[in-house]
C-alpha cells in the first residue's frame, strides 16, 4: 500500500489538495514543499558525493565504472555508512581452512559474521 502525498503539483505548477481535489493556499503546501526540495538537496550532495569517490577510484585504478563502483562499495567509508565493520575474505578461508570446516559448518560460520555486523570483502 502506497502512501497517499498530500499535495501534488499539475502541469501548470499549481499545487492541489490531494484529499479535496482543489488548490492548495501557500501557506498550506510551503512546509511540505520545503520538506521536499530538502530531501531532494540532499540527495543530489550524497549522489554528487558517490560519483565524485568513484572518479577517483577510477582514476587511480584505471577501472572500468562496474568495477570501480563494485570497490567503491567495499571501501570502509561505505561500510561505515551501512553500519558494518569489514572483514575479509582471506580471513575467512584461512580460518576455514585451519578448523577443516565442511559445507554446513562454512554457511554457518559465514552468517555468524554477518550477524556480528561485519560484511566479508576483498580489497
Amino acid at each position: 500500500m502506497t502512501k497517499k502525498l498530500p499535495f501534488k503539483q499539475n502541469k501548470a505548477g499549481k499545487w492541489i489538495n490531494t484529499k479535496t481535489g482543489r488548490f492548495a493556499s501557500k501557506a498550506e503546501y510551503e512546509p511540505y514543499a520545503q520538506k521536499k526540495l530538502s530531501a531532494s538537496i540532499k540527495k543530489s550532495e550524497g549522489s554528487k558525493a558517490y560519483w565524485k569517490d568513484v572518479k577517483a577510484i577510477q582514476d587511480l585504478t584505471g577501472y572500468d565504472t562496474k568495477t570501480a563502483r563494485k570497490y567503491l562499495l567495499q571501501s570502509p567509508k561505505y561500510l561505515a555508512k551501512r553500519g558494518k565493520k569489514p572483514f575479509q575474505w582471506s580471513s575467512f578461508w584461512k580460518d576455514v581452512n585451519k578448523q577443516k570446516l565442511d559445507k554446513q559448518a562454512r554457511a554457518n560460520y559465514k552468517k555468524q559474521i554477518e550477524d556480528e555486523d561485519f560484511e566479508l570483502v576483498s580489497y
